[in-house]
């Protein structure tokens, strides 16, 4: 699955629930509006990017050690 695919039907959604959870805590806590919106955006691009730079730890060579490890 390409990149741009996955990251509209799984990582989005994710980081729209990471950011309805800080929404929520604010809310509950009595935040001040302004410093809410800051807490949801950092919320949502800190779980966007997250995932992102996890999917690029994935390649060639950990398919190679998952070779290595089923001949054993």
């Amino acid at each position: 699955m390409a990149r741009s695919s996955v990251a509209l039907k799984k990582w989005l959604p994710l980081s729209i629930v990471g950011a309805a959870i800080s929404l929520i805590t604010a809310l509950l806590l009595n935040v001040p509006l302004g410093k809410t919106i800051v807490a949801i955006a950092l919320t949502g691009v800190l779980i966007f990017s997250g995932f992102l730079l996890r999917s690029f730890g994935k390649g060639e060579g950990e398919e190679e050690f998952r070779n290595e490890k089923g001949a054993k």
